[in-house]
Formats: C-alpha cells, sequence, structure tokens
C-alpha cells in the first residue's frame, strides 16, 4: 500500500484512461444484474477503485451510484465531491459492509495486488447478492507481461498474477461461476455470477446418544 500511497498524486493527475468507448462496454457487462430497476436502488462495488476514475464515468453511464473500496486514503481523496461516489477505506479481504450489499462488483487491473486473494473472493461472495455479476479485469502474465510481474514485486508488491484458466478455476472453486475472454492487448477479463451458498447437511447425532437411560 506504501507504493499507492506515494504515487497517489500520480493517480489523480493522470490516472483516467477511461474512453466513452470503454465506460460504455463496462457498463455493459454490469447491466444485466442492474435490470430490471433495483426496488431500493441499485448499488456497485468498485473493488481497489483508488482515485475513483472508473467509477465517477461509471455511475453517470450506469444512473447509480458506486461504492469504491481501497486501503489508500490519498487515494481515496482525488475523487471529486460531486461524483455520485462512496469513497470507503478497506481492504478486499475484510470488507466493511453487511452481507447481499451489492447488486454487482467491478476490480480491473488490482486482483493481482490483493495480499489474500481467496479471502478477497470469498469477500465477493458475501456482499455481493446471489446472482449478481462480478467483473475482474487483469493481466496475462505470460509473454513480455513477465517483466511486469518482476518489477512489481520488486516494489514489494505481491504481483500474484493468474493466467485466465486459472483465474476461473480459482474463482468457480470460491462460488464464482464464469467464463474469461481476451481482450485487447494482454488483458483479460473474467465475468461472473455468485453461486447460491450451499448449506452444510444438518449433523445427525448417534443413535445410541440420543437414547435416555431406562
Amino acid at each position: 500500500m506504501a507504493l499507492f500511497n506515494w504515487a497517489a498524486p500520480l493517480f489523480g493527475r493522470f490516472g483516467d484512461r477511461w474512453s466513452p468507448k470503454s465506460i460504455s462496454e463496462i457498463a455493459g457487462w454490469l447491466r444485466p444484474s442492474l435490470s430490471p430497476p433495483c426496488p431500493a436502488g441499485c448499488r456497485v462495488l468498485d473493488v481497489g477503485g483508488g482515485t475513483g476514475a472508473l467509477a465517477t464515468k461509471l455511475a453517470a453511464e450506469l444512473g447509480t451510484r458506486i461504492t469504491v473500496l481501497d486501503p489508500s486514503p490519498r487515494m481515496l481523496r482525488y475523487i471529486p465531491d460531486r461524483a455520485p461516489v462512496d469513497a470507503v477505506v478497506g481492504t478486499a479481504d475484510a470488507m466493511p459492509f453487511p452481507d447481499d450489499s451489492f447488486d454487482a462488483l467491478i476490480v480491473t487491473d488490482a486482483f493481482h495486488h490483493f495480499r489474500d486473494q481467496a479471502g478477497a473472493v470469498s469477500e465477493f461472495s458475501r456482499v455481493v447478492k446471489t446472482g449478481g455479476i462480478v467483473v475482474v479485469v487483469e493481466l496475462d502474465p505470460r509473454g513480455l507481461m513477465q517483466i511486469i510481474v518482476s518489477a512489481e514485486k520488486l516494489l514489494g508488491e505481491p504481483g500474484a498474477f493468474f493466467r485466465p484458466s486459472q483465474m476461473c478455476a480459482f474463482m468457480g472453486e470460491r462460488g464464482i461461476e464464469g467464463t474469461c475472454q481476451k481482450m485487447r492487448g494482454s488483458s483479460y477479463r473474467f465475468t461472473g455470477h455468485v453461486s447460491e451458498p450451499v448449506l452444510a447437511a444438518p449433523e445427525v447425532a448417534d443413535v445410541a446418544d440420543s437414547l435416555e437411560p431406562a
């Protein structure tokens, strides 16, 4: 996190890389979870959303409020005051939200920074409603991307990148079934739905233990 606290001014000034076309595309990925209109207003969570550059534009495109969760308070300070965006300090593996708080969730180029990725995915399943959409945009670490992987680790970041097949398996094992699709350049997108939780079978007491003495 120290890296992002230090680099927050740079992200605040130069981190907006979202074109109208890309915003429209991302909105299309999330919209199935937001239509028909949510009874109490739809809620979208942007995990690791930093300065809110994506969330601010996405909220306008979708017509709903978006919550940005990020561990760096300095990054969150760059979210415009009048934007329909709620800034929350926190980590992906211990989110300060009740169960079923959101209709959809998105992570863009941040998943490899999470130090507890299994914990993060468990939190995705907890805070997103059953059937809600989870989108993760990541970089495929193969080929020339191995240089970036090594550089991130030198800077003290986890650099825990997944190949597309690994991401799909990792998510599916934790209750978010979906598919991975290649995007432009080295990026790919995982799109999945939160599955119905599997209830454990009730324990059956031993018959001998249940018998009362005569």
